[in-house]
Order: structure tokens, then C-alpha cells, then sequence
């Protein structure tokens, strides 16, 4: 029998609602843009511990691309901004990483709730490289930042050298990649994701945005469009459209998630972090 969970469901174009909703068509609400997040009540929060502490993640280190949020092992993120002779370097201790660890993380509570309700498997390139699946993901404050994590957009297919980087454009198959994290510990003043309903269409344009954030503190084109505020809770799952443009608001303290990206192809979720 599906597990269906309490949810709430929010669009950029309409009132947020409330609806009992399977993980399965969370997803599909969102890979189809009839949603921007869903997020479920999923683990009791009591839980939490058991999910945050499995010992196949690896400790949490500095992000690379971002100052405010450490992740554990690598990510995909930091590895698509390689370039020049660090690429395939890099390349090889990515897919290195998910080889030695993905055995022990489809272990994990998290990844065995994916595999179960979403039938999702790990994203590959060719027979051996396999992308890692999950991670921890937490998030600082930053002296005098308005944002943990600053205006971003995920897409799996942008390298900055789209010849070499083995994901080519259109894997998405005109579907949007979705986010699926679990929320475990809040910030002291409850930091709140924030969305816009604007999608970078290349990784140029998105250094573009990203650049102009850093050097001005706004993004001129993310202002006036159709934007969301969401305040989740611990032991909430949220599915997230993560190719719209999104930040992590200043936390004043560390704020804890766990999760994964999302893709759908060849009729099938593949799932990695």
C-alpha cells in the first residue's frame, strides 16, 4: 500500500494548499511544474537523530562554492565549476567517491525511502561511473549575509565546460530537476527558503546572475517576477523545483538537512547529490 503523508503545496501562481499526498506524486507535482515545493510530513521528529547520524555519511566539511554551508562528502556543484586541468581530476574523485561510498549511503533511511516509494536509482554515466546519491547539508551564519546560501539554480547538465562535463544538455528530457531534502535541525530564528520563478537556461547565465549578486548584493532580473517564502519544520520532506532560482535565508545557527537532487529520465528517477 502507497504511504500517502500530510502536505503542504505551494505555486508561484496560486494560494498555498493542504492535501494528503504519496512521495511519488510530490515529485510528479513538482517535475511537471504544477508545484514549486511540496513539503510532507514525513519523520517524526524523535527520529531525527537516528537519520542525521547514520554512519555511512561521511563528517561535514566546507562547501566549496558556497561560505555559508558545509556538505558531507563531494557534490555535484563544486564539481561542475571545475575547469582547465582541475576537471577530470575532479571528475575522477567524484565518481571515485560514489563508487566507495554508494553501497553504505543505499543503506541510509533516506535513500531506502527514495528506492521504496520513488523507485529511483542512482544516476550513471556508462557502466562504472556512478554518481554519489545523498548527503548532509548544513548551513552557518555568515557576518553580515543576508543569505546562508545565496540566489542559485541547479541543473545537472551545467558544466562549465559543456564539451567535457559527461551530462549533456536535454538529460531532463523537458523535465524540471527537483530537490528532496529532509529538514533535521532549524535555525534559532527559522532561516526560510526563498524561490523565484525564474530559470537560468545555461550555466553561463547563471555565473552571470550569481556574479552580479556578489558584486552588487541583488539580481535585477529576479526582482518583479512571482516569488515564494516557505517556512518548513523538522521531520518535513521537501520537494523543491531547484532549477527555479532559490537561497537559504541568514540562519543564526546551524541548520541541518540531509537529501538529494532528482531526475527524470528514461522514464525512471535517478537520484543524486
Amino acid at each position: 500500500m502507497t504511504a500517502v503523508y500530510q502536505a503542504e503545496v505551494h505555486a508561484f501562481d496560486r494560494p498555498s494548499r493542504h492535501a494528503r499526498l504519496s512521495l511519488a506524486e510530490a515529485a510528479l507535482l513538482i517535475r511537471d511544474r504544477h508545484a514549486a515545493a511540496v513539503l510532507l510530513d514525513l519523520v517524526d521528529p524523535a527520529e531525527l537523530e537516528g537519520w542525521w547520524n547514520d554512519k555511512a555519511f561521511p563528517e561535514v566539511t566546507q562547501h566549496q562554492s558556497f561560505p555559508g554551508a558545509g556538505k558531507s562528502g563531494l557534490a555535484i556543484g563544486p564539481t561542475q565549476r571545475l575547469v582547465n586541468e582541475q576537471l577530470v581530476p575532479g571528475l575522477i574523485d567524484y565518481f571515485s567517491y560514489g563508487a566507495s561510498c554508494n553501497a553504505a549511503l543505499r543503506q541510509t533511511n533516506f535513500v531506502k525511502l527514495c528506492e521504496r516509494e520513488l523507485n529511483a536509482r542512482s544516476v550513471r554515466v556508462g557502466e562504472w561511473g556512478e554518481f554519489p546519491l545523498v548527503s548532509k547539508r548544513e548551513y552557518q551564519p555568515i557576518e553580515g549575509g543576508v543569505y546562508s546560501v545565496p540566489p542559485h539554480c541547479d541543473a545537472i547538465h551545467f558544466g562549465r565546460e559543456p564539451e567535457r562535463w559527461p551530462i549533456a544538455e536535454g538529460y531532463e528530457e523537458g523535465f524540471d530537476q527537483i530537490s528532496i531534502f529532509l529538514s533535521v535541525r532549524d535555525s534559532e530564528n527559522g532561516a526560510r527558503l526563498v524561490m523565484w520563478e525564474y530559470r537560468a537556461g545555461s550555466r553561463p547565465e547563471l555565473d552571470e546572475l550569481m556574479s552580479e549578486y556578489a558584486r552588487s548584493g541583488r539580481i535585477e532580473r529576479l526582482e518583479g517576477v512571482p516569488k515564494l517564502v516557505i517556512k518548513g519544520h523538522p521531520g518535513q520532506l521537501n520537494v523543491l523545483n531547484t532549477r527555479a532560482m532559490h537561497a537559504v535565508e541568514q540562519c543564526k545557527t546551524v541548520r541541518q538537512t540531509l537529501g538529494s537532487f532528482a531526475v527524470w529520465h528514461d522514464g525512471q528517477w535517478g537520484m543524486f547529490h
